[in-house]
């Protein structure tokens, strides 16, 4: 065998061997001697678990405490804080009877102290205080559902409608950790129905399925409001939305390869709708124009304002804004929250269906109403939204 292809080859053998010789994980550093256990406990109930306070012990391979309990449904699971902490968050129980926890004291060579075990009474979880806050009740073209997140933790909501054969589905998922929230099913006729909704919290505790006290619900009539019958009105102090290939007409048209353009430095830049009937309206739905083939770009819709007519008769054509009575402060939200020039596909989808935005159900009918852009997703000057589609129920 020629020289140079041996000696090649008993250096890559033993790096073969090498690779197939099992490795162990060791310890940080070598061992010390088991380590003490925390001294001077205090423990404080919190909602849905406990915080405990304590001393550890004067040695310098401490790494950590850790709290090992087991949550109402049965699992064991553990806290870890690090030894620059002298406290620990117990959490995920979702009901108030007394339980206890072991603390343990961790080192450098992994090494575990003997127990110390610490009872407590969680208070009230998060998870209950938002399922007793539920209300479903009755709305155009299906449900609304409504509840508070007291504690604003992270919440996963299952909103559920009974399909046609009579049974329970899943009809959206979202998470939350707002405070106060609001989302309706539509969609569906004017029939009673069973809708619910369930609610988890991030430790795999569940709610019941929660159902509106009479069972059932009889979703309000809805449709789109026929646009054929609907003008942009020309008030004083609205903006013209006819530059740049756009026009005033092109916001009512359903067509969405069309958009309104206002002018440069136009900002707040306001427009009027006469709907051509009286309606109890119940929602607009704004479409963002796909520019550049994207959205939540250049001068697409982010906040604007939602005003109805509260005088007699006709506006007044000076667009006299005393005459008319602000009631929704909308947002077009991204989805994914991804930074400006990402858009996810469900982004997208989001502004393909378009942004949707409920009316009290206390707004009485009307026939007039008013839409004030505030600001767009490029910070621009001006304002292009492609349509804007408004439902309810005719009733003159």
């Amino acid at each position: 065998m020629d020289m140079k292809v041996k000696y090649l080859i008993m250096p890559v053998a033993a790096l073969w061997f090498s690779a197939c010789t099992e490795k162990t994980l060791e310890p940080i550093t070598d061992s010390l001697g088991k380590p003490g256990v925390v001294t001077d406990v205090k423990v404080e109930s919190i909602a849905g678990g406990a915080i405990v306070s304590y001393r550890i012990p004067n040695s310098e391979d401490i790494l950590a405490v850790k709290a090992v309990y087991t949550l109402s449904h049965g699992k064991e699971t553990e806290s870890v804080a690090s030894f620059y902490e002298n406290k620990i968050k117990i959490e995920g129980y979702n009901d108030t009877k007394s339980c206890t926890a072991n603390l343990y004291v961790v080192n450098r060579a992994q090494e575990l102290s003997d127990p110390v075990e610490v009872a407590f009474t969680p208070l009230e979880s998060s998870l209950s205080k938002a399922v007793k806050t539920v209300s479903i009740i009755q709305d155009f073209g299906g449900a609304q559902y409504n509840w508070r997140n007291v504690d604003k933790v992270p919440l996963t909501l299952e909103f559920l409608a009974q399909d046609s054969l009579g049974q329970m589905q899943t009809m959206r998922i979202m998470t939350s950790e707002a405070d106060s929230n609001r989302y309706s099913l539509r969609g569906y006729d004017a029939v009673p129905r069973c809708f619910g909704m369930i609610i988890r919290d991030n430790f795999e505790n569940a709610s019941d399925t929660i159902y509106p006290p009479d069972g059932k619900i009889t979703p309000l009539f809805e449709e789109k409001l026929d646009k054929k019958n609907m003008v942009v009105m020309k008030l004083g102090s609205d903006a013209s939305f006819t530059n740049w290939e756009g026009m005033d007409s092109y916001l009512i048209d359903d067509d969405l390869e069309t958009f309104g353009h206002s002018a440069s430095n136009s900002m707040p830049a306001a427009f009027t709708i006469d709907l051509g009937c009286v309606a109890k309206p119940s929602r607009v739905v704004m479409f963002q124009r796909k520019f550049s083939d994207s959205y939540y770009n250049w001068g697409n819709p982010l906040n604007f304002e939602v005003y109805v007519f509260e005088g007699e008769g006709v506006p007044a054509q000076s667009g006299d804004w005393s005459e008319w009575k602000k009631v929704m402060d909308c947002q077009v939200v991204k989805p994914s929250g991804s930074p400006s020039g990402t858009v996810t596909d469900e982004d997208v989808a989001a502004a393909e269906e378009g942004h949707e935005f409920a009316f009290d159900l206390s707004q009485e009918p009307l026939r007039y109403i008013r839409i004030k852009f505030l600001d767009t997703w490029g910070a621009s000057a001006f304002c292009h939204p492609a349509e804007v589609d408004i439902y309810g129920e005719v009733v003159d």
